[in-house]
This record gives C-alpha cells, sequence and structure tokens, in this order.
C-alpha cells in the first residue's frame, strides 16, 4: 500500500523505494524476540510440575492435561484462525494473536492463586487461553517472514527465527538455574514467564509498528479485499504442498514422540543413568539450534529444496535400527536425529511460501500446523499403548522395538513424501521449490 497522494502531487513523485534490508530484518527480530517469549511461556510449565504435584497436589495424569488443554485449544482454532490471518492481515493478526497468549500466560500463574479451592481448573483456563493465542500467533509471524523474504534470503531468515523461538525453550529448561530463588514455589516461576509473555505482546507491537511503517513509505502488500470464504477452498492446494504437509506429519510425530520416551528408553534399555539420558537428549536440539541457520544458508545458495528434505528425512530412519540392533555409542544416533532436526525444518517451512499463493499463506500454515499436531497428539499415546501391550521395562527391554519400529516406519513414511515431493518438482521443471522469487517483494 502506498501513500495517499493528491493526483498533481502524485505526478512529480518519484516510484517509492523497495524496504531495505536493514528495515526487513529489524521485522525478522522484532518478530523472531517475540517468539521466543512465546516458546518461554509454554515450556515454562516444565520445570514447576514437581512443585505442582507437591504443593497443590497435582496428579501426573493432571500434568499431562495441561498440555491436553493447549492441544484442544490449537485444534479448535488453527483453521478457522489460518483464515482469519489471511483477511486481516499479519499486522492485526500478529498482535492479537499475542495479546491473547499473553493473556494465557498470566491466567496460568494468577487463576490458581486467586481460586486455591481449584488450582487446577484455574491452570486449564490459562492452558488453553494459551493455546489458542500461541499456536496462532507462531503461524502469523511464520507468514510474516514468508511476506517480507523471498528468493536467496528465506530459508535463512525462517531457521533465524525458529533458532530464536527455541533459545526461549533453552532458557525456560534453564530457568531453574538463573533463577532460582524464584523456585521455593510454584508461583514465582509463572509470574517470571507471564512477565516475559508481556515482552511477547511488546515484541509483537513493535513489529505492528514497523509493519504499518511499511503500508506508508514502502510499496508494499497490505491486507486487503478477499474473495468469499469457501470451505472447499480450504483444503484445495497442489500435490506439492500436499507432500509437504505429510513430510511434516510425519516428521514431527516422529521426533518429537521419542523426545518424549527418549530418558525413559535410553535408561531402560541401555542401563544409562537419566542424567546421562537427558545430556544425550540435549543434543537434538542443540544441534539443531547450530545447524539450521547454516542449513538455511546452504539451501539459499544452492537451491535443491526438495532433494535436500529427501536427504534430511533419511537421516531420520537409521537411529531407531542403530539404538536396537548395534552396539553403537548412542550419541551417532543423537547426532543423526539432530542433523535432521536442523535440515528438514530449515527447508520444510520456507518451502510453503514457493508452493502457495501469498494471500493464502497463513491458511496454508495453519492447515499445516493443524495436521502436525493432530500427527503429534496421536502417536504419543501410541507409543505408550504399544509399550503396555510389549511389556517394555527394565526388567524387559525387548519390549522397546516394536516402538521403534514404529517410530523407524513412520520416519520412512516421511522419506517417501520427500521422495514424492522431488519427484513433483522434476516433473515441473523447477515450477514450484526452485521458482526465482524477488527478494523483499512483500
Amino acid at each position: 500500500m502506498t501513500e495517499d497522494r493528491t493526483p498533481s502531487a502524485a505526478s512529480d513523485a518519484a516510484p517509492c523505494a523497495a524496504p531495505s534490508a536493514a528495515f526487513r530484518w529489524s521485522v525478522l527480530v522484532a518478530c523472531s524476540l517475540a517468539m521466543f517469549g512465546c516458546y518461554y511461556v509454554f515450556d515454562a510449565l516444565a520445570p514447576v510440575a514437581p512443585m505442582l504435584k507437591t504443593k497443590l497436589g497435582f496428579t501426573d495424569g493432571q500434568v499431562g492435561l495441561l498440555d491436553t488443554a493447549y492441544n484442544v485449544a490449537a485444534l479448535l482454532t488453527l483453521i478457522a484462525g489460518g483464515v482469519m490471518i489471511d483477511r486481516l492481515g499479519t499486522r492485526r493478526s500478529t498482535l492479537l494473536f499475542a495479546a491473547i497468549g499473553g493473556l494465557g500466560g498470566v491466567l496460568i500463574a494468577a487463576l490458581p492463586a486467586l481460586f486455591k479451592s481449584a488450582p487446577f481448573h484455574g491452570m486449564m483456563v490459562g492452558r488453553f487461553v494459551l493455546g489458542v493465542g500461541s499456536e496462532l500467533f507462531l503461524v502469523a509471524a511464520t507468514t510474516v517472514v514468508g511476506r517480507w523474504f523471498k528468493g536467496k534470503e528465506i530459508s535463512f531468515a525462517m531457521a533465524i527465527q525458529i533458532l530464536v523461538g527455541r533459545q526461549g525453550s533453552w532458557v525456560a529448561d534453564r530457568s531453574p538455574q538463573f533463577a532460582s530463588g524464584l523456585f521455593h514455589d510454584w508461583l514465582g516461576p509463572l509470574v517470571l514467564a507471564a512477565a516475559i509473555g508481556l515482552t511477547w505482546v511488546l515484541f509483537a507491537l513493535v513489529y505492528e509498528r514497523l509493519e504499518r511503517t511499511a503500508e506508508r513509505r514502502y510499496p508494499v502488500a497490505a491486507s486487503g479485499p478477499t474473495d468469499k470464504l469457501v470451505l472447499k477452498d480450504l483444503v484445495r492446494f497442489n500435490r506439492a504442498y500436499w507432500c509437504v504437509v505429510a513430510l511434516c506429519v510425519a516428521f514431527y510425530a516422529t521426533i518429537f514422540p521419542f523426545r518424549t520416551f527418549a530418558n525413559l528408553y535410553m535408561t531402560q534399555v541401555h542401563g544409562i543413568s537419566d542424567a546421562q539420558a537427558g545430556d544425550l537428549k540435549s543434543y537434538i536440539p542443540l544441534l539443531s539450534m547450530i545447524g539450521m541457520p547454516l542449513f538455511g544458508l546452504l539451501v539459499d545458495r544452492i537451491g535443491r529444496r526438495a532433494l535436500l528434505m529427501a536427504v534430511g528425512s533419511a537421516l531420520l530412519v537409521p537411529p531407531f535400527l542403530l539404538m536396537s540392533y548395534t552396539h553403537l555409542p548412542l550419541m551417532v544416533s543423537m547426532a543423526m536425529l539432530g542433523v535432521a532436526f536442523a535440515l528438514v525444518p530449515a527447508v520444510l517451512w520456507p518451502a510453503v511460501s514457493y508452493l502457495v499463493p501469498e494471500k493464502r499463506l497463513g491458511s496454508a500454515y495453519a492447515l499445516m500446523t493443524f495436521c502436525q499436531q493432530v500427527g503429534w497428539a496421536s502417536m504419543s499415546p501410541g507409543l505408550g499403548y504399544v509399550n503396555g501391550l510389549a511389556g517394555a521395562s527394565a526388567q524387559h527391554p525387548a519390549g522397546w522395538l516394536p516402538s521403534m519400529w514404529m517410530l523407524a516406519g513412520l520416519a520412512s513414511i516421511g522419506f517417501v513424501f520427500s521422495f514424492l515431493l522431488w519427484r513433483i518438482e522434476r516433473g515441473g521443471a523447477g515450477h514450484g521449490l526452485e521458482a526465482v522469487k524477488p527478494t523483499g517483494s512483500t
């Protein structure tokens, strides 16, 4: 949207310059720092869980239901929220959903303290509100990068955004060390999380101001009239997009549930301590944070997006078999998982902007996130159920084999879809993932 001008002024005015690189990267920094706060608020619950049990009397099942409240909220709102993002535009929707998520962070701390007779239900309400705001904010923030970065910058830009967001999770995990004085009770850490949640809203506001400035000064595409909503259009995307979605579901439904069960698996099957298992598992996100910007730069430089997704997907298959049938050090499998966790997301999320028209990016990212959530939510209890049937335990480590087969099988399905995507792209002569779009075309 360009500035309004009088006819005479417009005839003499020079064309508006495109946004500078510094301006576009300022947009990325603001959105990334907001994402940091979003990730922190979500993950701040884990270090507090033991105190919720000892101080408030929560059961293990109730602690698990706090995550369920978040997931249910996300699943109920993602599709409609994606359409809303496309209709409102990223400027309004990013700030709106950050405000809802920030409110959720406040309610998680405030409601249990206010309603002491029902602290669990109060915290459930807070986690539900957080789920509404958080997942839709992440969709909107991802859409922002898809609008502001194209061509030979988008993969690196999106990798930086995800890296900063995951730093929020890492800092939340470390909060018992750097904020040890608050961990005498359950309330202090949650108040800290609520305060960091307010910085989430603050940086979303900074982004909103930058976007408003861009709409006045530069020839950027602001939200405008939209077509009539047709329900079947919500899922009307090309084959390449659906291959990316299928890969996304298989990839995240493999790696996230494994991380949930990894400590238990390694202690029961390989006989190491909880501390050793935790250290080994920590290499997966560590390698991901280091590798994502590097792989983002690589794919921006050489392209070959479908091929690189296939390579990353292939890396996800062997670790589960190596851990089950060989005596190779566990670090080898963790390293392969970490590299895959860096390579696939660095290419996967930017790929959508090449396959979907910009005006439908919000809907496309929301639909992909919805499918990802369904797959993840189904696989985790599925592994637990299979472990129970097989009698997996320290006394019967072979009972873990069916679960490892499930993980390897699902990872293989992801590779199949990445291979199909590669075939589609080769057949289309590059009209898709390898199509060049001008940088900064927002």
